[in-house]
């Protein structure tokens, strides 16, 4: 039984998420400096992820995923919307659809393998 409006962060998300342990290196907007991190979970609509990097809430993020059986790094852009003991939480935005896509993918293939939902 839920009291008020309080929802956790499943109940708000519009994608599945599977947790996925993945390395990645985080940027700042506009800036050279990377951070390396490590995805803790996965959905189309965002990650939540472990870094070193010191992000704050709103910042812009990019993020260079090194996925197995792929040739080149996926890119994709997000916002924070949180950083707390859990780890950063990161929305995509200028997502382009074929990563889009290509996120959707492998996250079905991830849970047919196996990967916990998140």
């Amino acid at each position: 039984m839920t009291h008020g409006h309080e929802e956790t962060g499943s109940e708000r998300r519009q994608h599945d998420r599977v947790a996925k342990a993945l390395p990645v290196h985080v940027h700042r907007e506009r800036s050279p400096e990377s951070f390396p991190g490590e995805i803790v979970n996965i959905g189309a609509g965002g990650v939540l992820l472990r870094t070193s990097m010191p992000i704050g809430t709103n910042d812009l993020v990019s993020i260079d995923l090194d996925v197995d059986g792929e040739n080149d790094p996926i890119y994709v852009y997000g916002t924070v919307v949180r950083n707390d003991a859990r780890g950063v939480g990161v929305s995509f935005v200028r997502i382009s659809e074929v990563t889009a896509d290509l996120i959707s993918y492998l996250i079905r293939k991830w849970q047919r393998d196996g990967a916990p939902a998140a």
